[in-house]
């Protein structure tokens, strides 16, 4: 399945410089709000004490964390499986948070990323933009 969509990936990039996508599916969960709960939780604490991955596949104690973890990052890790180069910047803000886009690039073809950034900084500045929110704030 990856390499299949590996090679639709690079035939895609065959005609076109770069794939563009959100870096993430939805805004920036609360904190916490990513990690396992309840029997989950339990399953994986087990799990790390007895350094046993057969409870984790067994009790589903994993899969929990895979489907969320992938829910809300789901564009990134085509560019991990694929080997493409990515960049992620952020170009736009929501609820006094950066918003990320992704752009992959053809294999071994960084200089384009590279190229695009610094066009994108000079036409929207992010260096010295910082969120209004923090973690330690309510």
């Amino acid at each position: 399945m990856l390499r299949d969509a590996s090679r639709q990936i690079s035939t895609f990039l065959d005609r076109y410089d770069l794939l563009l996508t959100p870096t993430l599916a939805r805004p920036p969960p609360r904190i916490g709000e990513l990690l396992p709960k309840g029997l989950e939780k339990r399953v994986q604490a087990l799990a790390a004490a007895t350094s046993s991955s057969l409870l984790l596949k067994l009790g589903g104690g994993i899969d929990g964390s895979v489907d969320r973890v992938f829910d809300f990052v789901p564009f990134t890790p085509v560019a991990n499986f694929s080997g493409l180069p990515a960049m992620s910047v952020p170009l736009g803000e929501a609820n006094g948070l950066p918003i990320g886009v992704q752009f992959v690039g053809r294999f071994a073809d960084e200089a384009t990323l590279f190229q695009l950034a610094a066009q994108l900084e000079q036409a929207a500045p992010w260096t010295g933009r910082r969120p209004k929110v923090a973690a330690d704030l309510p």
